[in-house]
């Protein structure tokens, strides 16, 4: 699967250098900008040493994305799309911007869940291996290269997932990583949008403790994370089947960090 991907990309990389505006030779881009920590980790991958790849936000320990005083006119930008550009101050027809989407096929309340989704994440890797050769044409064969292994190892992150949960029951009150946990537990169970919507809204909350009691009378885990709405984690804070996956460290290692997600479920589920 992941030769035929490349030879897929291949014309696109070629069809990227025809675009207009300006195109970058590696040795002439000491950095790279990356909108969001995910969107960074991904692209320090593909390109390994041949760019620095520098990260224009993190997650605080809330999960919440915030823009550190960056001066971010000294590099180009990568973007998942014109609103991600706006937060940080460019717009369409930025010279230094080079957007992901046009229009991000993906509604404003699932935007969190996209670095935590596997079906997502092979799509948007493409597109950014469409940029990165826009950015550093010379290298775009092992750009390619590297979109295989990134593939691959995606692919290969979940199969030890599901060696390592075994269908493992679970209540998904996550705020980003459920998609994650779900690729590997066939058995981890959403709330339907209209409940977990109401829950975040802090309604309906005696349904909420009815929920998380079932769920722990049925020996399931409680999934929670740093992106759960607060009053949510309230309400599970005291579980004694609770899994919490906090926000990863700076400059985290992306497949690490996704690794260890399923390492600690494996590890709070399997203690009890």
């Amino acid at each position: 699967m992941k030769y035929r991907l490349a030879k897929i990309i291949a014309p696109l990389c070629v069809a990227a250098l025809m675009m207009h505006g300006p195109v970058y030779a590696a040795d002439t881009v000491p950095a790279v900008y990356a909108s969001l920590p995910w969107l960074s980790g991904i692209a320090r991958f593909i390109v390994g040493t041949t760019i620095k790849i520098q990260s224009a936000s993190v997650w605080n320990s809330s999960g919440a994305v915030t823009a550190p005083r960056l001066k971010l006119r000294d590099a180009p930008l990568i973007a998942l799309d014109p609103k991600d550009a706006a937060r940080l101050g460019f717009a369409i027809g930025d010279p230094l911007l080079h957007l992901l989407y046009d229009n991000l096929p993906i509604k404003e309340s699932e935007r969190g869940y996209v670095p935590f989704n596997p079906s997502i994440l092979p799509f948007l890797s493409q597109r950014l291996l469409i940029v990165l050769c826009k950015l550093s044409p010379d290298n775009y064969h092992f750009y390619q290269r590297r979109l295989a292994e990134f593939q691959s190892r995606l692919e290969s992150a979940v199969e030890v997932g599901r060696s390592l949960i075994h269908d493992a029951p679970a209540l998904d009150l996550s705020g980003a990583v459920g998609p994650w946990i779900r690729a590997a537990s066939a058995k981890a169970a959403r709330p339907p949008d209209e409940l977990w919507n109401a829950w975040s809204a802090n309604l309906r909350v005696a349904e909420l403790s009815l929920a998380v009691k079932e769920a722990e009378s049925n020996g399931w885990q409680i999934l929670t994370d740093a992106w759960t709405p607060q009053h949510i984690r309230t309400h599970t804070a005291s579980s004694k089947r609770l899994v919490f996956i906090s926000p990863p460290e700076a400059d985290y290692d992306f497949f690490n960090y996704l690794h260890d997600i399923y390492l600690k479920f494996w590890t709070v589920s399997s203690a009890r």
